[in-house]
């Protein structure tokens, strides 16, 4: 295929949307590309990032088919085609005039957690980082395998409930789907299938001149032996073989079937996963060693019985789910006491603004009784006033007071006054 796809640029408008970058991987008959919805079509339906996948016009049956496959699906773990806006009718494939000519695309959901495939080639944890560079690729842990290869069956049931097959089952087809808080949820992640750009329907006949351009190394013999013009029966089974060679290589590391002639030759028979790991349990052994039957009668009947299987092996213990999940309860209680032990303090200090009265202090303090000073004409000898704990009579400070005339007329009724001196007083005439 020409590199004129590649001419699409970010910036450039592909009908309702926007390109924003072009993905890494380049198919064999279209290209994926990340857009934006324009702000004049935007909906509180529609997501505003989706995935735009463009087709020259040689492939446009292809895509047209593609998208009516998808628009009959509806399953977590199968990937979601939107309508294109703009339209008063439900419309998911249109064509565009770009540079080199028209080309037809749909937008079907953003699926950025990675690929299966990035999974298997690249190391992700800091001990594979540590370890020598190997030739073969790198094997999953136990249960995210077993995760991965149970949804993979579910989204296949699905589909072959709908008379499809994907027949091009691959690590590089099967993307994760990013989720909220996924530290906390299992170690598992969100599986999607997408790419049924070879997909048909069994119902009808394949389409003339066209059998795809399937990735050899995951074909089944059945295709193999189709794409040698050879009348053979390709069904639902086709894509079990293609799971059980992603499953043989989530366990091992390595592919099965180096070449096509071990493929299609019927007396070969791929060392088994247990061979190769001794920690895969024999039960999940026996499933893929089914699964890869060149046989098509030997091979489970159906994806049903498939994921059957699979949820029947003896699945790990998410420790790496339980250790994250005891760290976030541990850190938000610990916030929490810190908030709560700030709040209370911050509380008190706000109520000690607003008290009318001090809090009283914790050293004792004498008790003195106010002392009324009567006013005489003659002078006052100075007062004293007795210890409350020596009981010694002590020499006030306070100076005798004066006579100072006022108008202030007497009060008619006496009053009586208390007074509390002590010692001499004069006594008037």
């Amino acid at each position: 295929m020409s590199e004129e796809l590649d001419r699409i640029r970010p910036g450039d408008r592909v009908g309702p949307y926007r390109i924003v970058r072009q993905f890494r991987g380049r198919g064999g008959m279209a290209r994926i590309f990340e857009v934006e919805v324009r702000e004049k079509y935007r909906r509180p339906d529609l997501p505003r990032r989706l995935a735009l996948k463009v087709a020259k016009p040689e492939h446009q049956a292809a895509l047209a088919a593609e998208a009516d496959f998808l628009r009959s699906f509806s399953h977590p773990n199968v990937v979601r085609i939107f309508p294109l806006p703009g339209y008063h009718r439900p419309v998911y494939s249109a064509r565009e005039q770009f540079s080199f000519g028209w080309g037809w695309y749909y937008a079907m959901e953003l699926v950025n957690g990675g690929s299966l495939e990035k999974r298997l080639t690249h190391p992700t944890t800091i001990t594979d980082v540590l370890r020598p560079p190997q030739e073969e690729g790198r094997c999953l842990g136990l249960l995210e395998t077993l995760g991965i290869a149970r949804q993979l069956a579910l989204a296949l049931e699905h589909i072959h409930a709908r008379h499809v097959v994907n027949l091009d089952v691959k690590p590089g087809n099967v993307l994760f789907r990013r989720r909220r808080f996924r530290w906390l949820r299992s170690s598992v992640p969100q599986t999607v299938l997408c790419d049924f750009g070879i997909s048909r329907d069994l119902r009808f006949a394949p389409r003339a001149d066209f059998l795809g351009m399937v990735t050899p190394e995951y074909m089944s013999p059945e295709q193999a032996l189709e794409k040698s013009r050879r009348r053979v029966m390709v069904d639902s089974r086709s894509d079990i073989f293609s799971l059980g060679i992603v499953l043989y290589e989530m366990l091992t590391g390595s592919l099965p079937f180096e070449d096509m002639g071990q493929l299609i030759d019927p007396t070969y028979v791929p060392p088994s996963p247990h061979q190769l790991r001794p920690s895969v349990p024999l039960r999940l052994d026996e499933i893929v060693m089914r699964a890869l039957a060149k046989e098509p009668s030997y091979r489970p009947c159906s994806a049903t019985e498939m994921r059957v299987a699979l949820e029947r092996a003896a699945t790990p213990f998410d420790w790496g789910a339980t250790a994250r999940r005891a760290v976030a309860v541990t850190a938000v209680g610990f916030m929490l006491t810190i908030c709560l032990s700030v709040g209370g303090y911050g509380a008190v200090c706000i109520a000690n603004l607003f008290r009318s009265t001090p809090y009283p202090t914790s050293s004792p303090t004498a008790f003195v009784a106010p002392v009324e000073v009567v006013e005489t004409s003659e002078p006052v000898e100075p007062t004293f006033a007795v210890s409350p704990t020596t009981g010694s009579r002590l020499p006030t400070s306070t100076p005798a007071p004066t006579l100072t005339p006022t108008p202030t007329p007497a009060p008619s009724t006496p009053t009586t006054r208390l007074t509390l001196t002590v010692g001499p007083t004069r006594e008037d005439g």
